[in-house]
C-alpha cells in the first residue's frame, strides 16, 4: 500500500515537471494531415514562385478539432519558448528549410480563442451588507469542437526545394478523472 503511494506521488510530480511540458515537433506532408488527440495540423501551399535565386511560397496552416468535443487550454503561466511564450498557441508550425529572407516567416503559431468564467465578487458596502457583482475571470483558452484554427505566412526556400513543415504540439488540460 506505501510503495502504491510512493508510486502516485512519483507519477504525478513527472506529470507536472517541466520536462514533461516539453513538446517533440512531428513532420508534416502537405497532402497527409498529422492527427493527435482528435486534432487535424495541415498545410497547403496556396501559390508558388520561382526567383532568380530562392523560391517564395505562400502558406496557409491550420487545426482543425475532430476530437468530438471541446478543448481547454488552462493558463497555466508555464509556456514554452517553442510557443514565443504565446500562451493561446495551440500548435507551432515551423518550416525547417526557410531562409527567412526579405523579412519573410520561418514559422507561426495557431492561437485559440480565450475564454473566460463567472465569478461572483463579494462587494461591503458602508452599511455593511454584502453585496455581490459577477465579473469574468479570464480562464485560458478553448478550442471548440469543429472548430478551425488557421493562419497564413510566406516562407522562402533556396530555388527548386518545396517547404518542409514540423508542428509542435500544445498539450490540452484533461480536466476528466478516470
Amino acid at each position: 500500500m506505501k510503495k502504491h503511494h510512493v508510486l502516485s506521488i512519483l507519477l504525478l510530480v513527472a506529470g507536472i515537471s517541466p520536462g514533461a511540458l516539453a513538446q517533440a515537433m512531428a513532420n508534416l506532408t502537405e497532402d497527409k494531415p498529422y492527427i493527435e488527440n482528435g486534432i487535424e495540423y495541415s498545410y497547403s501551399i496556396t501559390n508558388a514562385r520561382d526567383e532568380k535565386d530562392y523560391s517564395r511560397f505562400e502558406v496557409s496552416i491550420f487545426a482543425r478539432n475532430k476530437s468530438g468535443c471541446q478543448l481547454i487550454y488552462l493558463n497555466r503561466g508555464e509556456v514554452a519558448q517553442a510557443f514565443d511564450g504565446d500562451p493561446a498557441a495551440v500548435a507551432r508550425f515551423e518550416c525547417i528549410n526557410a531562409t527567412g529572407r526579405r523579412l519573410t516567416s520561418k514559422g507561426a503559431n495557431l492561437r485559440a480563442r480565450p475564454f473566460s468564467v463567472p465569478y461572483a465578487q463579494p462587494n461591503k458596502g458602508a452599511d455593511g451588507k454584502t453585496t455581490y457583482t459577477t465579473i469574468r475571470v479570464p480562464a485560458g483558452f478553448l478550442l471548440r469542437n469543429g472548430e478551425t484554427l488557421a493562419n497564413n505566412i510566406i516562407v522562402i526556400t533556396p530555388l527548386g526545394e518545396k517547404p518542409v513543415f514540423k508542428v509542435r504540439i500544445q498539450n490540452f488540460s484533461e480536466l476528466t478523472q478516470d
